[in-house]
């Protein structure tokens, strides 16, 4: 086996081991990742503990906090989900 053909193998192999990436709330609350600031990721983890607490709005924006989007307006929408739960 030839070393390209070897570099192929090993990189076939690592792909098919790796899990498809989820949802970046799923990420965070079912596989311990870490895609977004700390501060944001305790928040969720509250909100989380209330049923119907993360909304579809919420959702939606994951995809922009996990990119590093809109991180403050996040901040403020979390914040007032967590107020409003109490959490």
């Amino acid at each position: 086996m030839n070393f390209a053909h070897r570099c192929l193998t090993l990189i076939a192999k690592s792909v098919a081991n790796e899990r498809p990436r989820e949802h970046p709330i799923r990420e965070l609350l079912l596989h311990e990742e870490h895609p977004f600031p700390k501060d944001m990721e305790e928040m969720i983890r509250r909100l989380h503990l209330k049923a119907g607490a993360i909304t579809a709005e919420i959702a939606m924006d994951a995809y922009d906090w996990e990119r590093g989007e809109q991180l403050e307006r996040g901040r403020k929408k979390l914040r007032a989900l967590c107020a409003l739960h109490g959490v």
